[in-house]
C-alpha cells in the first residue's frame, strides 16, 4: 500500500432549527474545478439551511381565529345540538371533500352532504340528541388570508332517550382545510379519526370550543 492510507469521501451533515437533515459528499479525487463547483454547491446549501431553519412562523390574529370560530365552529355545534341539517350544509363549500381515515374512504360535493345531512335529522327523528365540541390545536393561512389550515381534536358525545345527560362516546383527531366564500368561512376540506384521549387531555388545550351541557 506504499505507506499512505485511503482516505474515504467524508459526508458533510447539516441540520436546520426544526430537526431536518442534509447530507452531502465531498469528493476529494476531483479536480480544482471541479471541487471549486461542489464548495460553491455546498455554500448554497448551507445559506438554504439556516435561511429555512430561521423562518419566522406566521402569526394568527384573534381576530381571525374569532371569525372562523363564528363562521364555522359554533354553527357546527348548533347544528349537532339542533340536529338542523341545513345549519350545517351552510358551514361546507358545495366541493366538500371529506376524508373518513378509519374507513379508509372519500366523499364529495352533495351526496356528502346530504347523507351528513340525513344522519343528523335521523337522531332527532329517534328522540336523541348530538353534542360536539372542538379543540384547536394548530391554524396555518396563506398570504391572502383567504385560505387556512386547523387541526384539533372533537369530543362526540349524545343524549339519547333513557339519559338524563349527555354522555361522552369518544375523541377524534381532525384536520379542516377553511376558505372564504362571500366573506365567510366554510369547510372545504374535513378529514379526522377516532383517537384514545382523555377528558383531562382535550380540555387542557389552549382554545377549546363546547356549547353549555354537551
Amino acid at each position: 500500500m506504499n505507506g499512505h492510507q485511503l482516505i474515504k469521501n467524508p459526508i458533510l451533515f447539516l441540520k436546520n432549527s426544526e430537526g431536518s437533515r442534509l447530507f452531502y459528499t465531498l469528493n476529494w479525487n476531483q479536480s480544482i474545478n471541479q471541487k471549486m463547483k461542489q464548495l460553491t454547491t455546498l455554500f448554497i446549501l448551507c445559506c438554504f439551511a439556516l435561511t429555512f431553519g430561521q423562518r419566522p412562523a406566521k402569526q394568527i390574529s384573534n381576530e381571525t381565529l374569532e371569525a372562523i370560530k363564528n363562521d364555522v365552529w359554533i354553527p357546527f355545534m348548533e347544528a349537532y345540538d339542533q340536529s338542523d341539517s341545513q345549519k350545517l350544509k351552510s358551514i361546507h363549500t358545495n366541493d366538500i371533500v371529506r376524508v373518513t381515515q378509519d374507513q379508509n374512504q372519500i366523499e364529495t360535493g352533495e351526496s356528502y352532504l346530504t347523507n351528513f345531512g340525513q344522519f343528523v335529522e335521523s337522531v332527532k327523528a329517534q328522540g336523541s340528541q348530538l353534542g360536539i365540541a372542538f379543540a384547536i390545536l394548530s391554524t396555518a393561512m396563506d398570504d391572502s388570508g383567504e385560505l387556512a389550515y386547523q387541526t384539533g381534536y372533537y369530543r362526540f358525545s349524545s343524549k339519547r332517550g333513557d339519559d338524563e345527560n349527555f354522555v361522552v362516546r369518544g375523541y377524534g383527531k381532525f384536520s379542516v382545510g377553511l376558505k372564504k366564500e362571500n366573506n365567510s368561512w366554510k369547510i372545504w376540506l374535513d378529514s379526522d379519526k377516532h383517537i384514545d384521549l382523555s377528558h383531562e387531555e382535550f380540555n387542557a388545550q389552549d382554545i377549546v370550543y363546547e356549547l353549555e351541557g354537551s
